[in-house]
């Protein structure tokens, strides 16, 4: 069954670092096409160029990112965040943070600093289930627990 569900990825990508490797592995991990990433240029503090990506899914494909996002992930690591889900979740909003470094190399581990940010959103009307419903959400893509 597809959801309603809003999910982005946002990455920032400093003048050091390489944005063909990143969009290559948005390609290699998720099948995100360039055309689907939206770059923003800013100005460091010290006039260094950052460029912000951002991609949006909605729906069916972000159900699909979903399943490709949980099947990449490790069993600890997807056992960890179902652990301390609520911790990632504000506003009805679920907030999962990457390690840059680790994802060029094609692989997702939990990190805060300078992240691949992946946030996921789904109508939740009733507050007490929040958590039920993206424990639920992530548990149903993941073939390891079912």
């Amino acid at each position: 069954m597809v959801r309603k569900i809003n999910l982005k990825i946002e990455v920032i990508v400093h003048a050091t670092e390489d944005y063909q490797k990143i969009s290559d592995c948005l390609f290699d991990m998720f099948e995100i096409e360039s055309n689907e990433i939206t770059k923003k240029e800013f100005l460091g503090h010290f006039g260094n160029p950052i460029l912000m990506l951002h991609i949006q899914m909605k729906n069916g494909r972000a159900e699909e990112l979903i399943k490709k996002l949980i099947s990449t992930i490790s069993q600890d690591n997807i056992k960890s965040l179902l652990a301390d889900i609520e911790e990632r979740i504000s506003d009805s909003t679920l907030y999962l943070r990457f390690s840059k470094q680790n994802f060029v190399k094609k692989t997702l581990t939990f990190q805060e600093k300078d992240p691949v940010r992946i946030i996921i959103f789904t109508p939740i009307y009733i507050k007490k289930n929040i958590v039920k419903t993206y424990k639920n959400l992530l548990e149903s893509n993941c073939n390891f627990l079912t």
